[in-house]
């Protein structure tokens, strides 16, 4: 929703007002960088509670540093994405993130097969 909203209030043009931005293209990159991050949160998220971490300290810890380490990290596709949004928002071209959400995606998926198998190990 917000998405839409910033997306209508804004002007599609770049940074400097010389080139004009195609609204489709960048809702798409938008859109698809973030399912990027929802992904990457939530791998967070799963990593860093129970039954991974056992205790609640720890697991405010692991959020924080594994929230930090998924947008500033070299290689993340979180930065990945938004970088290219960035970029697409400077240059004019705007470039949909597929690679990164296809990372995004495996890092959920292999998140979410470990903490299961964690699960199932302690019962």
């Amino acid at each position: 929703m917000t998405g839409a909203v910033v997306l209508f209030i804004s002007s599609p043009v770049t940074d400097d007002g010389a080139r004009a931005v195609s609204r489709p293209s960048a809702a798409l990159a938008g859109l698809l960088a973030v399912l990027c991050c929802v992904l990457l949160g939530a791998a967070v998220g799963a990593l860093s509670t129970r039954p991974v971490p056992l205790d609640r300290g720890w697991s405010v810890a692991a959020a924080v540093l594994g929230s930090l380490l998924a947008l500033v990290t070299t290689g993340s596709p979180a930065r990945l994405a938004v970088t290219a949004l960035v970029t697409g928002s400077r240059t004019g071209a705007v470039q949909p993130s597929v690679p990164p959400l296809l990372g995004a995606a495996a890092l959920a998926a292999a998140a979410a097969v470990l903490v299961c198998r964690i699960a199932a190990r302690r019962g």
